[in-house]
């Protein structure tokens, strides 16, 4: 029996993780790369990946019918162009974030029930440690992750260097800064600028050679690495401090936690300059998740890291910066969605 239209619509819903699981493991071997020169048969593809040329087959079947390639007469398969960024060298490549969404974060929101239930986290609950400290323990994964967040930054950082003034700015210092993608970025830009990138111990060992075989390899030698548990202690020094995409990953006594410390960073340094200087500022960037449209990434959330993490609205995020004494003086929405909050401690609230 012909399927209704609504039950078409149910059962491709339904079957939407099967593609997402599909698109990731064409990721992960490389397809769009070995199909950049042009059509290739199942076959030839299947030589190239060490894959099976049976499954093969069926594989770009499935990406066929998400409109991820498609098929010439001869039966050969082509990335079409809309896909092209499942490349590792395009400009704004989403590789990495393929492989992330459609496997380690598959796999955790298989205990979406668990955090209907409870309100507690989806990830932790199959992989029995909250993310970060998963990522800690698992080089490979860690550097998926690392490479996705690298993917998601670029386009931010555009938006916040064509916006942003650096120009009386010397040092930059970015709190949770992953392999430097966003210090290269604003660097690139600013070629008086030197950064400092504060993260865990484990992203900063790798940061280095990531930086230096990625886009930033430019910022190498103005770029250093400073481990630190950013929740007690940021180093001082900075003229802008960032914070991109962290708080909505944490409850609010985290939020509260990292800010503060970034705060008694800002006032060392307000302390241990001649007077008269420009005080540092520390600027907030986050996608605010306050609108029922946001609902999707808000779930996403929840089951990452828990229902205290499920996303941030522009009113949230100025109570956090109070309890933590910081004032906002300027808030911009950036092209492509995200807020950017300019911050200096009470004290040294701008006129």
């Amino acid at each position: 029996m012909e399927a209704l239209p609504n039950q078409m619509q149910i059962a491709w819903i339904a079957a939407g993780g099967c593609l997402s699981r599909a698109l990731a493991t064409a990721a992960g071997l490389g397809i769009a790369d070995i199909m950049d020169g042009g059509p290739l048969p199942h076959r030839t593809l299947a030589e190239r990946t060490g894959s099976d040329p049976d499954v093969m087959l069926r594989l770009m079947q499935v990406l066929a019918m998400g409109g991820v390639v498609e098929s010439d007469e001869d039966g050969a398969f082509a990335m079409t162009e809309a896909f092209t960024a499942l490349r590792a060298d395009h400009p704004r490549s989403l590789r990495n974030f393929c492989i992330l969404m459609g496997e380690m974060y598959d796999d955790a929101f298989g205990a979406l029930p668990h955090t209907v239930r409870t309100g507690e986290s989806g990830f932790r609950h199959v992989f029995g440690v909250p993310l970060y400290e998963y990522l800690e323990t698992e080089p490979e994964a860690g550097r998926i992750f690392d490479g996705a967040m690298s993917e998601l930054a670029r386009p931010v950082v555009a938006a916040l260097t064509e916006r942003h003034d650096f120009s009386a700015v010397r040092t930059v210092v970015d709190v949770g800064g992953g392999d430097g993608t966003v210090l290269a970025g604003i660097l690139a830009r600013h070629p008086h600028l030197t950064g400092v990138c504060v993260d865990r111990t484990s992203v900063c060992a790798r940061a280095e050679e990531s930086l230096r075989a990625g886009p930033g390899h430019r910022a190498v030698g103005r770029v250093t690495f400073h481990p630190a548990d950013i929740f007690e202690e940021v180093p001082a020094g900075g003229d802008r401090y960032l914070l991109k995409n962290v708080l909505h990953d944490w409850s609010p006594e985290m939020c509260v936690r990292v800010l503060t410390a970034i705060g008694r960073a800002m006032r060392r340094t307000i302390e241990a300059r001649e007077p008269g200087l420009a005080p540092p500022r520390l600027l907030v960037l986050e996608p605010l998740l306050d609108r029922e449209p946001d609902a999707a990434h808000v779930l996403f959330q929840m089951v990452m890291c828990g229902k205290d993490a499920g996303g941030l609205g522009e009113s949230d995020v100025r109570r956090l910066l109070q309890r933590a004494g910081l004032v906002p003086v300027h808030v911009e929405r950036l092209a492509g969605g995200h807020h950017v909050f300019e911050c200096v401690p009470a004290t040294e609230e701008a006129e």
